[in-house]
């Protein structure tokens, strides 16, 4: 048994660990689990007493959402493994238990658990399951509940790449059953749930393309216990979020007694199922329905659908739902109440007649945008009070249920209590409140060369395995006394007192009519420019200096150096959202992780949801933030926009769909006919590309065509440039820049001629290729796809700073995550640029910025400069970059280097022997991220920096720099 002895947890990752190995024989579970890990802390009263005297002395924490942590006086909190999303207490009322399905940490060996937090000694003992390991074929989801006498612990286990449990190891998709003696689990028993049928006139998504087209792969979510006459009689009311059902199955045998059809949509999944109710009586169910805008009443007697309840329906089929999901009865049950994580509410429904009565509103005070994301309930023991996790505000709502709401008024909390980052499950013992936040603290410095023998292959940290989750104990009662004060701190941790974002230029108007926005792919700032001087870098961890990047070294110096600046979003699947919507909807939260660790989730992103694209089904996109996007902010204020790759999806010529690996599950959509489906060396280009255009092409691994590009987005319809691919790594970003830089001369002839289609006010452009394809034998080696990447972009910043309108045109360029690359501050630290005539820096003296900044900053910025609202919560408190526009109006134009092009780095391949050539070569890199991330990036450390090991993790602090 492994034992971590920790004093506190008050900032990122500034932990004091000591390990111990215990002898005893008896602590060492057995059967599927591997050893238990203890996370021990002082006495409630005696650490909440220290917590209330080093408050004051500790600094807050920046979290990259753009939000800030506070020690509070309220509360102890404590680390558990990653993404806790379920806690329930012991029917003795001694334990909390805590179901964590993220990446998994170090600590669990990667694994994913149940931590057990025993209220008396507030010890929290880690459980992983040895069936979660990394690279395991299921995966724990969002329901865990206890039986009926405490003795057994269900949790809903699911899996889509074995979904059978067919192969020796896997589980396939059920129920784990776990025994539970004085805190202690075992593992006793699996209730598998078998594929669930198809129903008429209903097509399923491709999921897992070996399945028989009629069959469904249940992914059971929600649960729920209904208590029998003895423990062996339990049921459980299950929700399974991928066949659009519920089952009501024996807890003991696993046999299904009622399968209730719970589809709204042709496709299936469509309503996605989410959370159960249960009323005391056990006759009548309630399940949110995550994509539907409804939630389901059932007849648990006779296993029919008593009916469906509209909660707050889109107006059009394809617009973003108001995302049901907990759900909690009140003590008399005449009440049901239902969080809307899309709308910032708790519903309020009759349940004698299923009526919505009225809605409370989750918002803070000062809260003009929607963003708080209600996702969790819980009721004091009296029913006075309803207590409402805010995911996306780091808060709990408190509500006053003693008194009636008026019907049709939004109903405001009487106050809120601060969390830990990403608060999503709630539980009640006794006077306590007990919060579990799934990122806790937060990250810290990914520069860590890994000791000893666990995960000894990755050369850093990867992201998402220093995420840990964290659980708090809140006195009820002490936060009654002071809920003005920990409002106040609510308030101001959500940076509402901030005043509104201005950019001040020195004439004194602001003179952008233009945003260029560019997005690249995953790369840290120490791996690109921790060797500039004068900024706050560690050149041992630069990977691609200057001589691979010096179109991005030298837009730092001539524009200015952000050094402090940090992606929101931890990987591909979450930063895209962030970079274009300021924020990640509760459904890509709860699935980011679960996906990227095993691949037991679709890349259900960037427009895309079960391999299928909801725009093209006339459906909701169930990943959709309520707050919308970019590119609909500039539709609804009347500006015209134009998008190049960004939410585009490319069918290429000859391209059949791919079925999903086992390791890498992601099918491709299928391609179209085409004469040829490659351009091979020394074939001609297409007339309008290459340099010069329609030369042949100097590239040695075959160019894939473009067949028909598809827009994932209603609003981009009409809008975005159907030559320009989507991300597909084969594809230079040389031939990405000349396609738009055809329009660009276009855009510049109407300018000139003063008629014809100018410069769209905002235009996204997606330059990918930095992301790399690793080793892939043939394709271009890490260096060329980097130089590649940053060439298109010095050409870019070139033309438009050669035109006319470079008076009166800002280019924002960023990172849409750091997972791919090490850095000495934090693993979310990036590089990041805004450019334009009026940036006061310069070559012979260049400014360096170290103002916190993240991505939700530069949408701020972006906006501000086009005179548009924000969008949601975070960019209407996110700080601009404005000191990068305080100029005089005078910079010089920029001059691309192109040394790389003239020296042929731009077109080497790698050899079919390289290292990291095999491992490669069974990466999927049809998306962002679909590859092995942690995998990938050991490769690359390994090509560019050899046997050279990273420096110490302990080389910087863990804190995020302060403004």
């Amino acid at each position: 048994m492994l034992v971590f002895t920790v004093r506190s947890f008050p900032m990122q990752k500034t932990i004091l660990m000591k390990m111990f190995h215990l002898s005893a024989v008896s602590a060492i579970l057995f059967c599927s689990f591997t050893a238990a890990f203890a996370l021990q802390f002082s006495a409630p009263s005696k650490a909440a007493s220290q917590d209330a005297r080093e408050a004051v002395e500790r600094p807050p924490i920046n979290l990259p959402s753009g939000k800030v942590l506070q020690q509070r006086a309220a509360s102890i909190s404590q680390s558990v493994n990653s993404f806790p999303v379920a806690l329930v207490v012991s029917p003795d009322g001694r334990y909390v238990a805590s179901l964590n399905n993220g990446y998994g940490t170090a600590e669990s060996e990667v694994r994913q658990s149940i931590a057990v937090l025993d209220l008396q000694t507030n010890q929290v003992v880690d459980f992983p399951d040895a069936r979660l390991s990394r690279k395991a074929r299921q995966t724990y989801y969002l329901g865990m509940v206890f039986s009926s006498d405490g003795k057994r612990l269900y949790a809903s286990m699911a899996s889509i790449t074995d979904p059978s449990g067919e192969k020796e190891g896997n589980t396939g998709n059920g129920i784990a059953v776990y025994g539970f003696d004085s805190g202690k689990l075992t593992a006793q028993g699996f209730l598998k749930i078998p594929l669930q049928q198809l129903g008429a006139g209903k097509t399923a998504a491709p999921l897992n393309k070996k399945l028989p087209p009629d069959k469904l792969i249940p992914y059971p979510a929600g649960l729920a216990l209904i208590p029998g006459k003895n423990p062996e009689q339990d049921q459980l009311l299950v929700a399974d979020n991928l066949s659009d059902d519920a089952l009501l199955m024996n807890a003991t045998t696993g046999a299904i007694a009622y399968r209730f059809d719970l589809a709204t949509e042709k496709i299936v999944p469509g309503s996605y199922p989410y959370g159960v109710a249960v009323a005391r009586d056990g006759k009548r169910g309630y399940v949110s329905l995550w994509n539907a805008s409804r939630i389901a009443e059932l007849n648990l007697a006779s296993g029919k659908v008593v009916r469906m309840i509209p909660l707050r329906m889109p107006a059009k089929p394809t617009m973003a739902g108001s995302h049901p999901t907990a759900m909690l009865f009140s003590s008399d049950e005449k009440t049901l109440y239902v969080a809307l994580a899309n709308t910032d509410e708790v519903a309020i429904v009759e349940t004698a007649t299923g009526k919505v009565t009225s809605y409370l509103s989750t918002r803070l005070p000062g809260q003009k945008y929607s963003g708080a994301y209600p996702v969790a309930l819980a009721s004091s023991p009296d029913g006075k009070r309803l207590y409402v996790a805010n995911a996306g505000a780091n808060s709990v709502g408190v509500f006053n249920t003693a008194s009636s709401a008026k019907p049709g008024a939004a109903q405001p909390a009487v106050g809120f209590i601060p969390a830990d980052w990403y608060p999503q499950a709630l539980a009640i013992h006794g006077d306590e409140l007990i919060i579990a936040s799934g990122k806790g603290k937060g990250t810290g410095p990914n520069a860590n060369l890994n000791s000893g023998k666990r995960n000894a292959k990755d050369k850093y940290a990867y992201i998402l395995s220093l995420i840990h989750g964290s659980l708090e104990r809140v006195s009820r009662s002490e936060a009654e006394r002071n809920l003005s004060q920990l409002t106040r701190d609510a308030t101001a941790a959500n940076q509402l007192a901030r005043a509104p974002a201005v950019i001040r230029f020195q004439s004194g108007h602001n003179p952008i009519r233009h945003v260029i926005y560019i997005i690249k792919e995953n790369r840290s700032y120490d791996q690109v420019l921790g060797d500039v001087k004068g900024a706050n870098g560690d050149p041992s961890l630069v990977m691609y200096g200057e001589e691979i990047t010096p179109n991005q070294h030298k837009l730092a110096r001539e524009f200015g150096v952000l050094d402090n600046f940090y992606a929101s979003g931890e990987v591909s699947g979450d930063g895209h959202n962030w970079s274009t919507a300021a924020i990640a909807s509760d459904y890509l939260e709860k699935n980011i992780e679960v996906d990227y660790r095993g691949r037991e989730r679709s890349y259900d992103f960037e427009g895309e949801v079960s391999n299928r694209f909801p725009l093209e089904d006339e459906m909701a996109d169930v990943n959709e933030p309520s707050t919308g996007y970019l590119w609909g902010n500039v539709a609804r204020h009347g500006l015209t926009y134009r998008h190049y790759g960004e939410f585009i999806a490319t069918k290429w010529c000859n391209e059949k769909a791919t079925d999903a690996s086992p390791l890498q599950s992601t099918p491709s959509p299928e391609g179209a006919s085409c004469p040829k489906g490659y351009i091979q060396k020394g074939d001609p280009l297409p007339p309008d590309l290459g340099n010069p255009a329609g030369s042949n092409s100097p590239w040695p691994w075959p160019l894939p065509r473009i067949a028909q590009n598809i827009p994932t987005k209603p609003e981009l319809r009409g809008h975005f440039d159907a030559k320009f691919p989507d991300f597909k790594l084969e594809y230079p970003d040389q031939l990405r820049a000349d396609e738009f830089l055809n329009e660009f001369k276009n855009f510049v002839k109407a300018r000139i001629a003063g008629k014809g289609q100018q410069l769209p006010n905002y235009v996204l452009l997606r330059l990918p290729n930095d992301h790399t394809s690793g080793m892939k034998a043939g394709i271009a080696t890490p260096s060329a796809a980097v130089a590649d990447n940053d060439l298109a972009v010095g050409r870019v910043v070139d033309a438009v700073s050669h035109s006319p309108y470079w008076d009166d045109t800002a280019i924002l360029i960023v990172e849409d995550d750091a997972q791919n690359g090490p850095d000495h501050v934090d693993a979310h630290r990036t590089i990041a640029f805004a450019i334009s005539k009026y940036s006061p820096s310069s070559a012979e003296k260049p400014v360096v910025d170290s103002t916190f900044y993240t991505t939700v900053s530069l949408i701020r910025t972006l906006e501000a400069l086009l005179g548009l609202p924000p969008m949601n919560l975070n960019d209407a408190t996110a700080p601009t970059i404005a000191k990068l526009f305080s100029g005089n109006g005078k910079h010089a134009p920029f001059r691309a280097d192109d040394r790389n092009l003239k020296n042929g780095l731009l077109y080497k391949a790698n050899p079919k022997d390289a290292p990291g050539a095999a491992e490669s070569e069974l990466m999927d890199f049809s998306h962002a991220d679909r590859a092995d991330t942690a995998k990938l990036n050991a490769i690359l450390w390994r090509d560019r920096m050899g046997a050279k090991p990273m420096p110490s993790r302990n080389k910087s602090g863990a804190v995020l720099p302060q403004e």
